[in-house]
């Protein structure tokens, strides 16, 4: 258990790990109070935009693109830290593990501000929402809950609500599609059919239901 978790996407290389905007490299290191190796990323100061940035889910899986996975991260308890209501900026920070489990990230992070360890207050929110979540298969989740809806839409980069959400076989990840039609060697696009694709196994849906 720790303070702040939050979400951060991060490239992954054989045995490293890179943040995919800023090309930094992550740090293996041994993290005593988690008992084994990690990654660390520091830096010097939060002079201007600087620090590593940390927040909520729906804005790590922005990010998310071929090679990249979504992780827990927290602050390292000594460094400066600025805490917002939707993430946190620090000048050092520490992979707690990759989510594989969006139901294993929420019950972490409530049971972590349960034990009293202060956590980021959407995020808070957000686990409590995902917790609740009772829908049996995941196209009834993807039609009933705004919240998984949201998370889709993010992940795909396209974030208007009334843009139809189509459920697909397979594990394809969120992915902007349309009705498209050939004219003079060019692809044109109706922008009036315009949905997002997404698998039924998608790694972040298919935790939610199993």
């Amino acid at each position: 258990m720790m303070s702040y978790i939050a979400f951060k996407c991060l490239r992954v290389y054989g045995d490293k790990v890179y943040s995919p905007q800023y090309h930094a490299s992550w740090n293996e290191v041994y993290i005593p109070f988690l008992g084994r190796l990690s990654y660390s990323l520091s830096v010097p100061s939060l002079e201007g935009k600087r620090g590593v940035y940390a927040g909520t889910l729906c804005e790590a899986l922005r990010y998310l693109d071929t090679g990249c996975g979504i992780f827990l991260a927290a602050p390292d308890p000594d460094a400066e830290t600025e805490i917002g209501t939707m993430g946190w900026r620090s000048t050092c920070a520490i992979v707690i593990g990759k989510v594989t489990s969006l139901r294993d990230a929420a019950s972490l992070i409530i049971a972590s501000h349960q034990a009293g360890y202060p956590q980021i207050h959407e995020i808070v929110r957000w686990a409590r929402s995902v917790l609740s979540l009772r829908e049996p298969s995941v196209h009834e989740l993807v039609e009933r809950s705004a919240e998984v809806q949201e998370m889709i839409r993010a992940a795909a980069c396209y974030t208007v609500r009334n843009t139809p959400i189509k459920v697909i076989e397979g594990d394809q990840p969120p992915t902007l599609a349309s009705a498209s039609r050939c004219h003079s060697q060019r692809t044109l696009y109706d922008s009036q059919n315009l949905c997002i694709k997404v698998g039924e196994n998608w790694l972040f849906l298919r935790s939610l239901v199993s």
